[in-house]
């Protein structure tokens, strides 16, 4: 869930200050940020359930290999043979495949959703605030969002919740800063 809320936060911060520094209006900052956040979420989908599959169908495989391994007979000429899975062993195996692929496709669907309702939440002030006020109040609402996600990131790992909070914080201001100086220098390169 952090991962991916993190992830659609940081995304389309980056777009809405990369937006708002280029000049382009709320709507505008809305209709690509929700394009980047959609793409956000697919591609995070993609990514974990890619990730979580082929991971753990690895560690199936090898499982698998090594189980057919035990028990080799040296056949007349010398070389080894390997053991024939059983019906039930089979059985088992793509059962757990199944599960694996399940597994993967509840993760990916958590984290792409986390992603989208992140992004969303900041894009929202852009279509309820006027153009002076919704941009800076998407950014703020993105830092807070960071900050809470750090504090929850840091107690889950046991680790300092205000360390974490700040870490979240510091990167997201780098977001900001960059994208920032990156939309302001497009708009000198465009409308010279």
């Amino acid at each position: 869930m952090v991962f991916g809320s993190i992830d659609g936060t940081f995304s389309v911060l980056g777009i809405i200050a990369a937006g708002a520094a280029a000049g382009l209006s709320s709507l505008d900052i809305f209709a690509t940020g929700l394009g980047g956040a959609a793409a956000g979420a697919l591609s995070v989908f993609a990514a974990t359930y890619l990730s979580e599959t082929t991971e753990k169908k690895t560690r199936l495989m090898a499982a698998w290999d090594h189980s057919r391994k035990v028990g080799t007979k040296k056949s007349r000429n010398g070389n080894s043979q390997l053991r024939t899975p059983t019906r039930k062993e089979h059985k088992v195996f793509h059962e757990l495949l199944s599960k694996v692929h399940r597994r993967a496709l509840v993760s990916g669907l958590v984290t792409s959703t986390t992603s989208t309702l992140a992004s969303l939440t900041l894009l929202l002030p852009l279509l309820f605030l006027s153009q002076n006020y919704s941009t800076p109040t998407s950014m703020i609402t993105g830092i807070f969002l960071l900050s809470l996600m750090g504090v929850f990131r840091g107690v889950t790992l046991k680790q300092s919740a205000a360390k974490s909070a700040i870490k979240m914080v510091i990167l997201g201001v780098i977001i900001i800063v960059a994208c920032r100086v990156l939309g302001s220098y497009v708009q000198t390169l465009l409308n010279p």
